[in-house]
């Protein structure tokens, strides 16, 4: 995008002999439309729809996110991984989400890219994603479905459904739990069959910091300990 304004800035000056830009009153200021945001987290293992992306090792992650009121988003987020030679994974993100009354939907494409790994190992992989969500008040739903036409690993098409529900506690305390199911085309480049993946956890929030603790697990026993049960503590903080 950078080089297509690049290229528009060069022609304007070439076919233009001045350009007058309106100059702003001292006392006015200019405002970028749309609502700026950050996150960072501290995490003792890093999951990705229950496998261990780190080794079962601790993460850092963090995030920045721009969001318009029409409901169009944009972002990018990254994590520390450790596989093969992925030592980095960055998201790019963008789409549209909105609310009418108690339901919420999103719609949106992800680009999950791994620096530094070889190009023949084909990690970097891109999905479109739906999200549902429905406000009960004494509980929430949601669900989600992700497709790519040609998964991590180059291991084909790739469907990732997960339901989840939250409820609030007393002391502001929140109870979460989700259940999902990966479907891979190509299950031996992938090097795990379909699976089921499932996680249950608290969270609180405290002075501004976001604490949980998550029971997470897959039926998947072919990864050893990187799909099998954990307990993961997190702390973060969103800006």
């Amino acid at each position: 995008m950078r080089k297509l304004l690049a290229a528009a800035g060069l022609s304007l000056a070439l076919t233009a002999t001045t350009v007058s830009v309106p100059a702003l009153a001292d006392d006015e200021e200019f405002d970028l439309p749309g609502e700026f945001s950050a996150n960072v987290g501290l995490f003792t293992d890093y999951r990705f729809r229950g496998i261990t992306q780190t080794d079962n090792e601790p993460a850092i992650q963090g995030g920045f996110d721009w969001s318009h009121d029409s409901g169009i988003y944009f972002g990018t987020w990254a994590s520390n991984v450790q596989f093969a030679d992925a030592h980095i994974e960055m998201d790019f993100y963008g789409g549209f989400a909105n609310e009418v009354g108690n339901f919420s939907y999103d719609l949106g494409l992800i680009y999950y890219w791994y620096p530094g790994a070889r190009d023949n190992q084909d990690f970097d992989f891109v999905e479109v994603a739906l999200g549902l969500g429905y406000d009960l008040d004494v509980a929430a739903l949601s669900f989600s479905a992700n497709y790519s036409p040609e998964n991590f690993g180059a291991s084909g098409n790739a469907l990732y459904l997960e339901g989840g529900v939250s409820v609030p506690l007393p002391y502001k305390f929140e109870l979460g739990a989700t259940l999902g199911y990966q479907i891979i085309e190509d299950e031996a480049t992938f090097g795990t069959p379909d699976y089921l993946n499932w996680s249950v956890g608290l969270s609180r929030t405290v002075y501004g910091f976001d604490l949980g603790l998550a029971y997470v697990d897959t039926d998947e026993g072919s990864c050893g300990n990187g799909c099998g049960a954990t307990v993961i503590f997190s702390v973060s903080r969103s800006f």
